[in-house]
């Protein structure tokens, strides 16, 4: 009889101790990290910046493949090179965008000539095509281009391709997503730009390849 008393006097206060505990867990649960009303900045900031990542342009070796393939109209770098020499090249001699001397410009992307091709790299060991953009007009005209191709498609002014100048960014779809790829025009329908298949490099604009995957070319200065 005795314990029967103390089994029904105990079980309502070990009741509510039981439910003050749960409650107490389930408050420090839901404070914790993993709630996201409560997630720092940091972490919501690592997350968008992940989703950005993964939505940068990629390409695979059939990228390459065609680019090859079909890049029939081969331009000879170094006669190019001979050509834009200090002692012959003057910027009156080549039409060229407002605010762009010609051989300035020149002399950084010859700089870059035979810098191998990695994506997401800004450096002679290797870069990617806007990287190549944003470096070349960043030490020849102090002018800060956007780091992607996305945003530096933006920029500036669209212009038809028979008024391109020396200068002016061109931009290309070759994998689907445009824009996937940017160079700059260097007149007489060639361009410098960092290829996949080449790494930075100098090609014809008459080229099948570049012909088919054009898309626009835009000028960062009104004439």
């Amino acid at each position: 009889m005795v314990n029967k008393i103390k089994v029904t006097f105990l079980s309502p206060l070990f009741s509510r101790g039981f439910f003050f505990l749960l409650s107490f867990a389930l408050i420090f649960i839901s404070c914790g990290p993993s709630n996201p009303r409560y997630q720092s900045s940091v972490t919501n900031e690592k997350k968008t910046e992940k989703k950005k990542e993964n939505k940068r342009i990629r390409f695979s070796s059939a990228n390459v493949e065609e680019e090859i393939k079909t890049d029939d109209k081969k331009v000879n770098a170094n006669e190019v090179a001979s050509r834009f020499n200090s002692s012959t090249v003057n910027n009156n001699s080549v039409s060229a965008s407002k605010n762009i001397e010609v051989q300035k410009m020149m002399d950084v992307i010859l700089s870059y000539l035979g810098t191998p091709y990695k994506f997401g790299g800004e450096s002679k060991s290797g870069m990617d095509c806007s990287a190549f953009t944003k470096e070349v007009f960043l030490q020849s005209t102090n002018y800060k281009l956007p780091r992607s191709t996305s945003e530096q498609i933006k920029v500036g002014e669209t212009i038809s391709q028979q008024n391109m100048k020396f200068g002016d960014l061109i931009f290309f779809n070759t994998t689907g997503v445009n824009p996937s790829h940017v160079g700059i025009f260097i007149g007489d329908n060639m361009f410098a730009h960092a290829s996949q298949a080449y790494g930075v490099t100098i090609s014809s604009f008459e080229s099948s390849y570049y012909k088919k995957h054009f898309t626009e070319a835009r000028r960062l200065a009104n004439d």
